[in-house]
Parts: structure tokens; sequence; C-alpha cells
């Protein structure tokens, strides 16, 4: 038998208590934010059961949450046939960083290649009629359904499988000694938090078993991200447009949803979701707050593909495990939500009275402005860390190693500088990495503000659905910080405040 030692986290969302919360609120929160897009082109309005029941019962299947079976076969699809992409296509193979238990796993790394069939699969079918090419302009409510019960039923059967009947996983090479449930009494934490942290299928019929953690995080949810928002893209060049109950001298920024629930009914009541768009489609609709977000998103995505290998050494892979709050969080919350924040809020525009916004020139210039310097900074920070590391874990010797370009540009050409821990690793304490702990952090932060900033037009809604992607990404942002210092104190103990003291930001350098 193994020995086992429970070491996963524990009260990080504040035990049971917290992690049920969060369970049952973050799909709810997504519920809403959805439904003052739908219902009120993204106007606050106070939540409230009729804004929930109108939202299930007063629009039409597929703008409504109720599930249903065309989107749910679609969806499902795309995720067997991402599944089906990773394991089949041609893959290098490349090793990932040491378990606990010393072992190294095998990762096929194909992404591009998916990422690239993805995007021209999707353009084919909607060539073709095989699916509409604003098909999630109508959908997107039973999407959000789809994702909230296949999330569910994935975090229990990992719960069960791997939680439960640990045992029968002993002998797979991915054990590691925290596996499984050690207490019943910690059911919604680790069902939240997870009770595996690679768990891998088809070992028997595949050369590298199928990682299920690493492609759920990777494949179905970030390229189904980027093409969810060109579909977002496509309604606005159809001209699509949903029944409004505003004026043009109603409020952009509030509204109440009791005083216009009876109008919305009346409004889908009897309208034709067949109508909601145009047979030919017009470039006028597009407005350059919508391509650069499309086209900024998209190369996120291509990016990430293109480094692959990079992933491998991430927070995401080497320690988050695999509950409920990446079965969602990966597939109901960022498909889903991350488009509605931006292009579903911008397609829904074009049932507003001032038309899809198109004109905003300063504000797009402004957030494309901050968006590319933001790019550039979560870059060349992430890229010279794993540079290094690569380096040094091949057997390279630090007096040898040269930073990239990108980092001498800013620093000069200078020998870096590092810190060797007790426990083996190496902490860069140079360049962009001596500024602060998590310096790559920033880059994210000022991509997303500039995404937000493009969304503004004085005339249109306020953008409070883009403006809530921002505060949810810099809470994440901080309360990853957090995770990671905890982390990184249990794991290099004495280290770790030497390392503090050499780079005291955790990071915004001079702020905090």
């Amino acid at each position: 038998m193994a020995e086992r030692k429970h070491s996963r986290p524990i009260g990080e969302f504040y035990g049971n208590i917290g992690t049920c919360f969060w369970t049952f609120f973050i799909p709810l929160a997504i519920y809403y934010f959805y439904g003052i897009m739908v219902m009120h082109q993204g106007r606050l309005v106070p939540p409230s059961p009729g804004f929930y029941y109108d939202l299930i019962f007063g629009l039409p299947d597929g703008l409504s949450i109720r599930p249903c079976f065309g989107p749910t076969v679609v969806s499902l699809t795309w995720v067997s046939l991402q599944a089906l992409g990773e394991m089949l296509l041609p893959a290098k193979i490349c090793e990932g960083v040491a378990l606990k238990s010393g072992r190294k796993l095998l990762y096929p790394m194909n992404g591009l290649l998916c990422f690239f069939l993805s995007n021209l699969g999707v353009v084919l079918a909607s060539y073709f009629g095989i699916i509409k090419p604003y098909y999630v302009f109508l959908n997107m409510g039973a999407l959000l359904t789809e994702a909230v019960i296949t999330s569910y039923l994935m975090a229990l059967w990992l719960y069960v499988d791997f939680g439960l009947l640990w045992k029968r996983h002993v002998g797979d090479e991915e054990f590691e000694e925290d596996w499984g449930v050690f207490s019943l009494k910690d059911f919604w934490n680790d069902f939240f938090m997870g009770v595996v942290r690679n768990p891998r299928l088809f070992r028997s019929c595949l050369k590298v078993p199928f990682d299920l953690k690493r492609f759920w995080n990777a494949r179905p949810g970030l390229t189904g991200w980027v093409l969810l928002n060109v579909s977002y893209l496509a309604a606005m060049y159809y001209n699509c447009r949903l029944p409004s109950p505003y004026a043009s001298d109603d409020s952009v920024f509030f509204a109440s949803h009791s005083a216009r629930s009876a109008s919305i009914k009346a409004l889908f009541a009897n309208a034709d979701p067949n109508s909601f768009c145009d047979a030919t489609g017009s470039l006028s609709n597009l407005g350059g707050t919508a391509i650069f977000i499309t086209l900024a998103h998209w190369y996120y995505i291509f990016d990430y593909n293109l480094v692959e290998p990079a992933y491998l050494t991430t927070t995401d892979i080497r320690h988050d495990l695999f509950g409920f709050m990446l079965t969602y969080g990966d597939w109901g919350f960022l498909s889903r939500y991350y488009p509605i924040s931006f292009m579903g809020f911008l397609s829904m525009q074009g049932g507003a009275h001032a038309g899809f916004i198109s004109k905003n020139y300063f504000y797009s210039g402004l957030g494309i402005t901050m968006y590319v310097i933001g790019m550039i900074l979560f870059r060349i920070t992430n890229i010279e860390k794993h540079l290094f590391r690569d380096f040094m874990n091949n057997g390279g010797d630090a007096d040898k190693y040269r930073s990239p370009l990108s980092t001498r540009m800013f620093f000069g050409d200078k020998k870096v500088q590092y810190m060797q821990t007790k426990e083996g690793s190496l902490l860069l304490v140079s360049g962009f990495w001596g500024l602060a702990r998590h310096f790559n952090y920033v880059g994210d932060l000022s991509m997303c503000i500039g995404w937000a900033v493009s969304c503004y037009n004085p005339t249109s809604p306020f953008p409070w659905l883009p403006i809530s992607y921002c505060i949810y990404f810099w809470l994440m942002d901080c309360h990853r910080c957090w995770r990671d210092e905890v982390r990184c104190a249990k794991k290099y103990k004495d280290d770790w405040i030497k390392y503090k003291q050499i780079v005291p930001y955790a990071i915004l350098p001079g702020v905090w």
C-alpha cells in the first residue's frame, strides 16, 4: 500500500463553507452577467427571483438558460473532437516537471496544430451551412447550462473515482501521496479544490496517456473562447439584434428588471429568433474595438500554443488539483464568461438605441495601446524565466548564460543573478524578476484593462461587463499571488525569507 500524506491546501476558500458557497454562487453570477447582457444590453439591475425566472422562461430556446438538445450536442461534440485531436494528431513529446514522487510525466505537444485545425474546421462548417456563423449569439444561454451540468458531473466523477476509490490508482505513474479522500467531512472542500492532480486516462491504448487536467486546461476552453468570440463578431457582421425595451433617453448605467419584465417578455414572445439576424452581412457594423478584441484574444491563445511546453512549468499543472474549481473554471467560466464579457457585450449593442460601438476611436486607441504594452510585458517576463530554467535544468553553466534580447534591451547585457535554494530550485533576482516576485502578472493585469477601456462609448450602455472581467481577473491574480507566496514559504522556508529581502515587492514595484 502506498504511503499517503495529506499535504493538500486546506482553508484557501474558507473550507467547506466557502467552497460550498463558491460552487453554486459562481455559476449563478455568470447567469446574472449573461442575463443583463441579453435583456438589458449590459445595464446593471438588482438580481431578483423575477430576473432569473425571465432568464429561464421569458426567452426563446437557446437564448434562455434552459438546457437544449442541439447546443448540448454541439458543445460535447466540440470537446470530443478536441480530445481526439490531442490523442491522434502528430505531436512532439515533452517531459513535465518532477512530481512529489520524483517522476516526470510525458505530454504530447500538438496544440498549435490542433488550434489551427479547429479554426479551419469551424470556418468550413459555417461555410458549408453545418452551423450558422452567429450560432453563439442565438444559443449562449443553453451553452451556459450545458457547461454547468458537465462541470458538476465531471467534478463528482473525479471525487468518486480518484477520491473515494483512490486505491485503484496506486499503481498509476502519476499517483502522489496526497491523492484521494482523507475525510468525508471535507466533501465540499475536496469537491471544489479536487482530490487528484494529474488524472490520466486510456493508458492501455495510448503511448502517452491522456492527461485530463492538462487537456481541460488547454484545449476545449481556450480555443473555444476565441472561436465563440469570432461567432459574436459574425453576429455583428450579420447585424444580429435582440429586441430592446430601452429608448434613447433611458439610463445607460442602471435599470430595474421588474419595471421592464413585462416589456421584455412581450418583445420576445412575439419575436422569431430566425429574424434576429440578416441574411447578408456588412463590414460597417464591425468597429475597431470588436476587431481588436477578437484578434487580441485570438493571438493570446495562439501565443500560448506557440510556446506550449512552457505551460508545463506553471502552477496550473505543477500544483493545482483538479476539482470543480477547474472543471467549471476552464469550461463554464473561461469559455463562456470570457466571450460574454467583451464580444457578447459588444454584439448586444446592435439592439441598443446607439447601435454597434464602431466609432469610439479615442477609447479604442487607448485600449489598444494599453494592451500592446501589457502583451509585451507578459511575453518577455515569462520567456525570461522559462529560458533561464530550461538552460539550467539541462546542465547549463550560469556564468555562460546570456539573458534574452528583450531583457538586455531594458537592463543591459549583465550577468544573470539568481538564488540557489536548499531545496534545489533556482530563483531569478535580476531583470524583470528583480523588480517583483510576480512581475509577470503586470502584463495580464494591464491587458484586461485595455480591453475594457476600448469597449467604452459615451452614448452606449456602460461597459459593466468588461469591467466585471477586470475585477475578477485582478482578484484572481492577487489570490493566486497569495497562494504562491504561501506555497513557496512552505517549500523554501528560510530561503524564501532571504528571497523576499532581495526582491521585496510581490507584483507592483514600489507599491506591493
